[in-house]
């Protein structure tokens, strides 16, 4: 399993998709900011987008946008269209009181969010854009993508019955192929998704999250990168961020996490399956990243 596909598995994505629905002009909807990941696609027509005081974007049909961090955004067909509330806008549409209905056709829009556990992964997280926003020009570069969207939009239109369940399990896919576009048009030299692009990282990435529980040193990574100590350990902290060694000690927290909200597994044991050679070596480290003694959080949660 790769390092990124890890990462999926542990943050447990879940997607709703509210609605798919025809807006007639005027129309706007406010969106507040929020504790999930928003997303919507253009289906047909065109709107306006608008994050925080940042510049207008224009969307045309076929463009994704996704709100990884839940940021507060508007989308109208134009500037000055009154901006209902967004939860609003969703109640009246699932309650078959369309608020935007009228002759002057402009859009239509699939809406709906991502949830994922934000208290399993640090790294994913702190990788994540504000903002993720793919055209229509560019998902045919994706095949796959256009694929997954048009399904979205088919079976949004279906009567048929799992209909439901079967949208929101192609959201979720949504995501990780969107995620997964991200990653291969994105520009920036640091962070989790640039280290997954060089594949000397991305090959150690996958060998920690595969086997936490072996004795990583500096000297056992470098040869897992192909490199020497020095420059894996300098490449490693310029791209991702932090030393090899916090970044495993980040991953076996995660892992251990995991395991302590999921199984019956004892405290000594997932010491051992995360690399920790003593329950009390593996206590100290958890309650300094948690603030709280793995037998607490198992107890309370986060």
């Amino acid at each position: 399993m790769d390092a990124l596909s890890s990462l999926l598995e542990i943050i447990k994505i879940k997607s709703a998709v509210y609605f798919k629905a025809d807006f007639s002009s005027p129309w706007g909807m406010s969106i507040s900011t929020s504790d999930v990941a928003q997303f919507h696609m253009v289906v047909k027509g065109k709107c306006l987008l608008k994050i925080n005081q940042e510049e207008t974007v224009k969307l045309h049909a076929g463009d994704i946008v996704i709100f990884p961090t839940g940021d507060a955004h508007w989308l109208a067909d134009s500037e000055n269209s009154k901006k209902e509330d967004g939860l609003h806008v969703v109640t009246s549409i699932q309650q078959n009181k369309p608020i935007f209905k009228g002759e002057h056709f402009a859009t239509t829009l699939i809406c709906g969010h991502f949830e994922f556990d934000k208290n399993l992964d640090p790294f994913f997280l702190k990788s994540l854009p504000s903002f993720i926003h793919i055209t229509g020009i560019k998902q045919k570069e994706f095949t796959w993508l256009e694929t997954i969207t048009n399904l979205i939009m088919s079976e949004s239109d279906t009567g048929l019955l799992g209909k439901s369940i079967a949208v929101n399990k192609l959201a979720e896919v949504l995501f990780i192929h969107s995620i997964r576009a991200y990653i291969l048009q994105n520009t920036e030299k640091t962070g989790f998704f640039a280290a997954l692009k060089n594949p000397k990282l991305s090959r150690v990435l996958k060998s920690i999250h595969k086997n936490p529980q072996y004795r990583w040193n500096l000297e056992n990574l470098a040869k897992e990168a192909g490199m020497s100590r020095t420059l894996f350990a300098n490449k490693f902290r310029d791209i991702v961020g932090e030393t090899p060694h916090h970044y495993i000690t980040n991953w076996r927290i995660v892992k251990a996490k995991k395991y302590l909200k999921e199984s019956t597994v004892s405290i000594a044991e997932i010491a051992e399956r995360v690399g920790y050679s003593s329950e009390a070596a593996f206590n100290r480290t958890f309650k300094k990243k948690v603030q709280k003694t793995p037998a607490l959080y198992r107890r309370i949660g986060n």
